[in-house]
């Protein structure tokens, strides 16, 4: 069978991503059952191929997907039963003792700091469990010193920590959760590479004016943390995020580089192949092994390994092994979104690059000559392939698409490489301390197509559909439609006449499909209502705006709800906190400093000041007896009330009302014209409940803590939901709805 690994290889990483990102235990039994059956059906039809005429090489592939699916299947099944659950189940939600050491760099972030530790006692027992903890104050440690500590945590839900190994997470509470270094070091050979990358950001910031040195950081050492926010939303509109993520691409560009440097000098086969290896190695560890580098750095190994002894490597081929690679003893490796966009890119371009080349270049009628055409062609050949087959990740990862992604990538890709090399160059050259001089040239570079690379991402970001939001059905539609033209090409091994008429049919209906949904108008906002244990987060999104009306829980929910959120939006348009408590403004800091946010309300108690004092520049408060109007967005508009300390805020959203009543509330207090409303928003009793006309119930809490404490809620409504299982979102689109996720 031709391509064995590359089948292998994609179809358990494929496998692996749906089972991960989509599966419950019935629609995983599903997969069993059909991956089963098609390998009994392929070996049951090559038992008896004599008598029925039925190619060899589909049966081939038929018993290779099936048997690869269903081992997928067991694979992540086991893995999590065996691996990830008892961890969950032993240490989630619980306050433990941890002993062990902080196990990569701290992350310093404007208003955070991240601490990923390697736990090797857990309440005195032996463990050996990752755990991510975020403080909003330094903890007085550095990297690779062994700690003590003690703290909540609860289960880590971003699939990039999952594929990391990191399954806890925890937030640092000054009050009740203590914190020791021990001045002990540990050791390990990645500690060496985490130094040497410290080193290197060191000379990038000593170098370099800090937007250019953040851009170098980010694209050098995939160090994001410390690029401004609006440089990142500009990335993130034009869809070349993947330009700061270091990936494949960046590794590449680095391996081509040296090699160019070295091929005239050394002719020896195997000393070439030797240092470019040790390169490879070597980048993928001051980049802390991210997958989409491992995957481009096992690609590279398996390609000059090849040449070292005359033979040529199948692309696809060496794609499905480190696919393999990845995902074999480490399944929730598919949690890491760039990965999954790295081996997709990956396989566009060595599917439709060169083919895409040669029909420009045939329309174009180009000879030998005409290089630097030849050039652009071939740039645009494989950003136009890689984009179009990241298409279905990013519109069901991140629910957008940037239309002008390749004509940017044309731009800003080799500018970017000029960059990396520059920066690359003068980090490690200011470390040498007899030819620190160089280093200053290669500087100069790097700050001057740094700041082209930014103009010129800020221009294409400035245009008009620069990003469009894909969430819809009719884009969904013609992605299934065009997947299924392309299988539909490969199975019939289609030649020109079917790939035009096939391009023409997609266009037709991605264009139909956007002129009826333009028509019908995209009319709904809606409210979601997070699980955060005890308090309230509720947010109100309109298209490309969202506001929070409340953002306040328990430790463990602050990043699962920026995770969740920072898939469809930059910015935030306002957050209202109607209380300084911290079930009500807890993750005010998180949000702050994750996103831009144009308006901040907070009421003045009073009492607390904390809040206040330490964003004290970029809030505005409101104090007792008050009564304003806030527009969220063109469908949304909030009345907020305060009386005798308590506030109340009501939401007129396309035709519906919602109430949203604090602790303390007093329905006997509130005006009248209030009291009558579509949802209510509680997460504990109200006084004189019964005063209130209301349609629907929704709880911030869990059933258990409904039917224990807070009885007197059942009483306002028979129709009483709670975020127990999740998200509690309520689309008004006309009509409304309320929908558990």
């Amino acid at each position: 069978m031709k391509r064995l690994l590359a089948t292998v290889g994609l179809t358990y990483l494929s496998v692996l991503s749906v089972v991960f990102y989509f599966a419950n235990g019935t629609f995983t039994n599903i997969i069993i059952i059909l991956s089963a059956l098609s390998a009994f059906v392929g070996i049951f039809f090559k038992v008896i191929k004599n008598k029925i005429r039925i190619k060899k090489s589909l049966l081939d592939l038929l018993i290779t997907v099936g048997l690869t699916s269903f081992a997928a299947c067991i694979a992540i099944i086991l893995y999590s039963n065996f691996i990830y659950r008892p961890v969950i189940d032993n240490y989630s939600n619980k306050e433990l003792s941890v002993e062990g050491y902080i196990c990569d760099e701290i992350q310093k972030n404007e208003n955070s700091y991240v601490y990923i530790i390697n736990a090797d006692k857990i309440n005195s027992n032996s463990e050996n469990v990752k755990i991510r903890l975020i403080s909003t104050v330094d903890l007085k440690c550095e990297d690779f010193d062994r700690i003590d500590a003690n703290f909540t945590v609860s289960k880590a839900e971003n699939g990039y920590n999952l594929s990391k190994g990191i399954y806890l997470s925890a937030f640092y509470d000054e009050e009740n959760d203590s914190f020791n270094s021990t001045g002990e070091k540990q050791f390990s050979l990645y500690s060496i590479a985490v130094n040497i990358r410290k080193a290197m950001k060191s000379s990038l910031d000593s170098l370099l004016p800090e937007n250019t040195s953040s851009l170098c950081k980010a694209v050098l050492l995939g160090d994001k943390h410390s690029l401004s926010s609006d440089i990142k939303a500009d990335f993130s509109k034009t869809g070349t995020s993947f330009l700061i993520v270091v990936s494949g691409m960046h590794l590449a560009i680095i391996a081509g580089f040296v090699l160019f440097l070295l091929k005239n000098i050394i002719k020896n086969r195997y000393a070439l192949a030797s240092i470019i290896l040790a390169i490879v190695f070597c980048f993928m560890a001051i980049t802390g092994f991210t997958p989409s580098v491992v995957r481009s750095g096992i690609m590279l190994i398996l390609t000059y390994c090849s040449k070292a002894v005359f033979r040529r490597t199948d692309g696809l081929n060496s794609l499905g092994t480190a696919a393999i690679v990845l995902t074999l003893f480490n399944p929730f490796a598919v949690g890491d979104i760039g990965m999954l966009l790295s081996f997709s890119a990956t396989a566009g371009i060595i599917l439709w690059a060169r083919k895409i080349e040669i029909y420009l270049s045939r329309k174009l009628r180009l000879k030998g000559k005409h290089k630097l055409i030849r050039g652009a062609i071939n740039l645009i050949s494989v950003s136009l392939s890689a984009s179009l087959w990241i298409i279905p990740i990013t519109t069901i990862a991140f629910h957008r698409v940037s239309p002008f992604v390749v004509l940017t990538s044309f731009f800003a890709e080799p500018i970017v490489s000029v960059v990396l090399i520059c920066a690359m160059l003068a980090s490690l050259l200011y470390l040498c301390p007899i030819i620190s001089f160089f280093a200053y040239t290669f500087a100069l570079g790097a700050d001057i197509f740094g700041n082209l690379l930014l103009r010129t991402i800020s221009l294409f970001s400035s245009l008009p559909y620069s990003c469009v939001n894909s969430d819809k059905p009719y884009f969904y539609i013609w992605l299934i439609f065009t997947a299924l033209l392309v299988i539909i090409g490969y199975a019939v091994k289609a030649k020109g006449f079917y790939v035009r008429c096939a391009v023409t049919a997609s266009a037709v209906v991605l264009t139909i499909g956007w002129a009826v949904y333009a028509i019908i108008g995209n009319n709904s906002a809606t409210l979601k209502i997070y699980n955060v244990g005890s308090g309230v987060t509720a947010s109100v999104e309109c298209g490309s705006n969202i506001s929070f009306i409340s953002c306040g829980g328990t430790n463990g929910s602050a990043y699962q709800i920026i995770e969740d959120i920072s898939g469809d939006f930059s910015s935030i348009d306002s957050i209202i906190i109607p209380d300084t408590k911290l079930k009500y403004a807890k993750y005010l800091p998180q949000l702050m400093s994750e996103f831009d946010v144009s308006n901040i309300l907070v009421y003045d108690n009073n009492t607390d000041k904390k809040l206040l004092e330490k964003y004290g520049g970029k809030i505005d408060t409101f104090s007792s007896d008050c009564h304003f109007s806030i527009n969220l967005n063109s469908l949304a508009a909030l009345e907020v009330i305060n009386i005798d300390s308590v506030t109340y805020q009501y939401l007129h959203i396309n035709g519906s009302t919602v109430l949203f009543a604090t602790s303390r509330s007093d329905i006997a207090k509130l005006p009248e014209k209030y009291r009558t409303c579509d949802y209510l928003l509680v997460d504990s009793n109200v006084k004189n409940s019964n005063l209130l006309s209301c349609k629907n119930v929704i709880f911030s809490g869990d059933k258990s803590l409904l039917e224990s404490k807070n009885s007197s809620i059942k009483e306002i409504s028979d129709n009483i939901y709670t975020t127990s299982d999740g998200v509690a979102e309520l689309v008004f689109s006309g009509g409304s709805n309320v929908k558990d996720k």
